[in-house]
């Protein structure tokens, strides 16, 4: 099935939300056995974790979005170092058939705010139009980032997604291209040439998207908030942002 078959379902289907929930890894609602779901599972980070995808190892930071297809077997890992807090909705649409997970990186805060608000409106008795609406919303965007995605070049994906999950970490040159097995200035110039943007540019791009988010949705400290993003200072971090 192709993305154009793919979202031609979307469109014209009639998607049914049986399941929203928010809660943190500290819940009884979380399943850490390697399970399965009869619908899409759609998760959406506002804390990061690792998760496990038929023996593929995901690794979700803040903003992270992950899609399981409709009987994907997958386990989500208990972790004492990083907290989790996800808001997980089950999505009913048989006729969509995904070959595989999806992960996507939240840039502008489109899929929090469109997760927060299927979350919100689950709880309303008169709410079946908005909600199936919100839904197809959310996987065309979904599909449509998912597709920009795959055309990443094959030499730059590793290193991309090593950025989209681990942009709070100290993360060097050399880290990125240790992973695509090319050199510094390879990495460097093939980098720019794709996204017309530094390493170290598009590193701090993720990291003011993630700021802001944690702007909207918290109430902590400016300097809190720079040192989860992964500024070195709330002093650089304020020049960035």
């Amino acid at each position: 099935m192709n993305y154009e078959e793919k979202l031609q379902i979307i469109q014209a289907g009639c998607p049914k939300l049986r399941f929203s929930a928010q809660f943190t890894d500290q819940s009884s609602q979380w399943n850490y056995s390697r399970h399965t779901h009869p619908y899409l599972e759609l998760l959406y980070f506002t804390e990061g974790g690792g998760v496990d995808v038929s023996g593929q190892r995901l690794c979700a930071g803040i903003l992270d979005t992950i899609v399981y297809p409709a009987g994907w077997e997958h386990q989500e890992q208990a972790s004492a170092a990083r907290k989790r807090e996800i808001i997980c909705l089950w999505i009913e649409l048989p006729e969509l058939q995904l070959e595989k997970p999806i992960q996507i990186r939240d840039h502008d805060n489109l899929f929090g705010r469109l997760f927060s608000y299927l979350y919100r409106e689950a709880s309303r008795p008169d709410a079946e139009y908005v909600l199936e609406y919100g839904i197809k919303l959310l996987l065309t965007e979904l599909l449509r980032c998912d597709a920009h995605q795959t055309g990443t070049p094959e030499r730059l994906q590793l290193a991309m997604q090593y950025l989209q999950a681990n942009y709070a970490k100290p993360i060097t040159l050399s880290q990125l291209a240790a992973l695509e097995h090319v050199s510094v200035s390879y990495l460097s110039r093939q980098f720019r040439r794709y996204t017309g943007k530094t390493v170290i540019t598009y590193l701090n791009e993720l990291r003011v998207q993630a700021a802001q988010a944690l702007l909207i949705q918290t109430d902590e400290p400016v300097e809190t908030i720079a040192e989860r993003a992964g500024f070195e200072s709330p002093k650089y971090f304020s020049r960035i942002f």
